[in-house]
């Protein structure tokens, strides 16, 4: 996992395979009363974690979706719920079985930046000219799925 926006607020991630290191803590069995002590600024968890805090949590910063490769990407009402839920922006990541980092949205959301030479492309839209965030890195695309995505970041 990868926080999108410098500097790193303070950071929830719940879900086993991490670890914790400066302003991010994890929490691998979840929220509970020390996750909530925490008091974090964003989380970072798997889609149906996240749904369970829907309105139960407060943050100022950001959610960040973890999902693995076989997934579908977030679509649009996915994408709607959590907003409306946390009223944060939504950041999508890939990640593989053992946690590593494959794709990462970032806060121009464009895409998927490919963190990893593990990930498999197949015949998804792979976008190579440089990002509006700077980052020169292909980026797994999908256009209309990705405006979307945008218009609740804002």
């Amino acid at each position: 996992m990868i926080y999108p926006i410098r500097p790193v607020p303070r950071c929830a991630v719940l879900a086993d395979g991490f670890r914790s290191l400066g302003p991010v803590r994890v929490f691998p069995s979840g929220w509970n009363e020390e996750a909530a002590k925490f008091d974090p600024q964003a989380i970072a968890a798997p889609l149906p974690r996240l749904e369970t805090l829907a309105g139960a949590v407060t943050l100022t910063h950001a959610v960040i979706v973890f999902r693995r490769q076989w997934e579908p990407r977030l679509d649009a009402a996915q994408r709607d719920r959590l907003w409306r839920a946390f009223r944060v922006p939504v950041f999508e990541q890939i990640i593989a079985e053992d946690c590593t980092l494959l794709a990462a949205e970032c806060e121009a959301h464009d895409g998927l930046h490919i963190e990893s030479a593990k990930f498999a492309a197949g015949d998804h839209e792979i976008d190579r000219s440089a990002c509006a965030c700077g980052k020169t890195t292909p980026r797994l695309t999908g256009r209309e799925a990705i405006r979307r995505a945008a218009a609740y970041a804002r």
